[in-house]
């Protein structure tokens, strides 16, 4: 649910050449069952609101290649395998690899301590390695700002630094956009440049990868996939959101943000595999399962991807990404050459699973996916917890009550998870901003997202307008696991 409101953001926690300019005309295999049974499923979930591009390849080969629905509504563009997406958080494997090159330059080591390279770092987090930023194991928080805050890299790295950590570091594992960030500034102080820079002259040219940054590519906005929210309203692409020196801010640069193609992400998965832009010592360090993704998750995080054991006793190397918007997955069965990339501009809730569909679809002929169901609207305010919860929710939004109340609600009402990703007073402060924002409301309609994913329309009775605040609630207890809040009108 990131990004939903720029006002107000509370975080939940032998390959196909890369395609050119010109759009690509669509390839679905020769008729074959698995092709069949493939597009078949991905149809169904068109018609339940999906909208994206998805390459299955196998053995090097294009299985399907093609768009599905619409890149742009207004416009009647359909997406294609050349449409431009967002790819979010797999972002952060870019910024991996620069810090895996600069080392094969000679110009650092992951096992370097961050100090090396920034100024004024205090006490707590003077132990804080390259190594652990890009496991997630060095105890920052996931985020510390709204991704479209106009933040620059001085003050960014200031406001990081001066936030406590969740543990010691290299005691723990917690997913951390911010320890990302804060990589990309390395990469900026090592190598005397800017990070996309430094990505697409070393990197991504090498590799054969020219549609893929946040600015320096040569797209036309016609290409661009335009973002649509849950509710159908058109959210823009990533080129509409604040830009600082040629970027999004810090909040969201190198752990995130960056567009590209489904071509030209499966063309990277080969050159990193082949080891065109980075030595073996590299890509096996990139791939190793380093840190476990918490305690029984049954994955382990490497530099950048997330590493996972198949049934069939083999390596998937994976990474997803979204903003809540748009999503993307990029799946490597890496000993059975299969490649999994799916990227959405319109992505309901609970087809956040789709690529892995896709993927057991390819080796399971028996497995038959649930297709995910539209948007619901409810006839009201659901009777039960997360009913009373919405209710609850609405009435803080509405209240004055003073700090101390509203700590006790929040300590009730949110998820542990939730309540540990930031400080109280974090969440205390983003509270109150929707007071000043919403306050007194009337609630106009409800929407269920997903089995725990809830809208909550809300009518401000002071200005009129319209807000959707997206909630999930957790079945156990209904508690809130996360939440964000978007002006609708």
């Amino acid at each position: 649910m990131k990004n939903a409101y720029p006002l107000l953001l509370i975080a939940i926690t032998g390959m196909l050449a890369c395609s050119g300019p010109e759009e690509k005309t669509t390839t679905i295999a020769a008729p074959d069952p698995l092709v069949a049974r493939i597009h078949s499923f991905m149809q169904a979930n068109v018609a339940a609101g999906f909208n994206g591009s998805l390459l299955v390849l196998r053995d090097g080969k294009a299985v399907i290649d093609t768009g599905y629905g619409l890149r742009d509504r207004e416009q009647n563009l359909p997406n294609t395998p050349a449409t431009v997406h967002a790819i979010g958080s797999i972002t952060k494997q870019f910024t991996a690899a620069c810090i895996l090159k600069l080392q094969e330059m000679g110009k650092l080591k992951v096992t370097d301590p961050m100090s090396a390279y920034l100024e004024n770092v205090p006490a707590d987090k003077s132990s804080i390695t390259l190594h652990h930023l890009l496991t997630h194991s060095a105890g920052f928080p996931g985020a510390i700002g709204d991704d479209n805050e106009a933040i620059n890299g001085a003050d960014f790295t200031k406001l990081a630094l001066s936030t406590p950590l969740k543990f010691a570091p290299g005691s723990g594992y917690e997913y951390s956009n911010v320890g990302y960030s804060l990589l990309g500034i390395i990469v900026e102080i090592v190598s005397g440049g800017a990070y996309e820079r430094f990505l697409h002259d070393e990197l991504l040219v090498p590799a054969g990868v020219l549609r893929t940054g946040y600015r320096l590519p040569d797209w036309t906005k016609e290409q661009l996939a335009i973002g649509y929210r849950k509710d159908g309203t058109r959210w823009g692409t990533m080129l509409d959101h604040p830009i600082v020196n040629g970027g999004p801010g810090w909040h969201l640069r190198a752990n995130g943000g960056i567009i590209s193609t489904t071509h030209d992400m499966a063309a990277w998965v080969d050159a990193l595999r082949s080891h065109k832009v980075l030595d073996s010592a590299s890509v096996r360090s990139m791939f190793a399962p380093h840190v476990e993704e918490g305690e029984g998750a049954g994955s382990h995080y490497g530099y950048g991807w997330a590493i996972f054991n198949t049934p069939r006793n083999t390596r998937l190397i994976t990474h997803n990404g979204g903003n809540g918007i748009q999503f993307a997955d990029v799946l490597c069965y890496a000993d059975e050459g299969v490649t999994v990339v799916l990227m959405s501009n319109a992505s309901p809730r609970g087809m956040q699973d789709l690529a892995w569909q896709v993927g057991r679809m390819v080796f399971d002929p028996t497995f038959k996916p649930e297709v995910a169901k539209a948007t619901q609207a409810l006839e009201g305010v659901p009777e039960g917890p997360m009913g009373d919860r919405m209710k609850a929710l609405s009435a803080i939004i509405a209240s004055d009550s003073d700090d101390a109340a509203l700590t006790t609600w929040l300590q009730e009402n949110l998820g542990p998870g939730f309540l540990q990703d930031m400080p109280i007073e974090r969440h205390m402060s983003m509270f109150k901003r929707m007071r000043a924002d919403i306050g007194a409301s009337s609630i106009e309609g409800v929407e269920q997202l997903g089995p725990e994913e809830f809208a909550l329309k809300l009518r401000s009775e002071k200005s009129k307008g319209l807000f959707r605040v997206m909630l999930q609630l957790r079945p156990s207890d209904a508690r809130i696991g996360g939440l964000g809040v978007e002006k609708v009108e």
